[in-house]
């Protein structure tokens, strides 16, 4: 199994995959895997409850699943030589909250750059993502510890 296919098996268990337009937890209109609708696409101007293909679901992921790994490989420097473990935690996140949010992650960053796994965990802990995502957030943390 590749990187990509683990991303998204994790991607899915965490987002759900919906055939449809629903409101997350926010507020925010949302359809397949976790796909925020965005002002353009055929899926912002549906109502509540419309359907969407599998093809459709799976090629708004594959968009979102690019965009969380182009940033985080302009996030983390050293993306490629991080263990893949942390890449799919940290993927994981930035598909979650996107690259705004978790730049703002700065002692966690320096963690990850250091290679202290223990504390990177910490920074994850010691956050508003923690409190908002409370089930996920506590697998990714554990996942993110159990590489020190």
């Amino acid at each position: 199994m590749t990187f990509e296919d683990r991303l998204r098996r994790d991607l899915e268990a965490d987002e759900g995959v919906v055939l449809g337009v629903y409101i997350d937890s926010l507020g925010h209109k949302t359809c397949g895997i976790g796909h925020l609708c965005r002002p353009g696409e055929p899926e912002y101007d549906m109502g509540v409850g419309s359907e969407i293909t599998a093809q459709r679901a799976d090629e708004l992921y594959e968009q979102d699943a690019a965009a969380a790994l182009n940033d985080c490989r302009w996030l983390f420097a050293d993306w490629d030589s991080l263990p893949e473990e942390a890449r799919l935690v940290l993927a994981n996140m930035m598909f979650n909250i996107g690259l705004p949010r978790l730049s703002k992650f700065v002692l966690m960053r320096q963690a990850v750059e250091d290679r202290d796994w223990q504390r990177a965990g910490d920074e994850m802990e010691n956050s508003r993502w923690r409190k908002q995502v409370p089930n996920r957030s506590s697998r990714l943390i554990s996942r993110m510890r159990s590489l020190g």
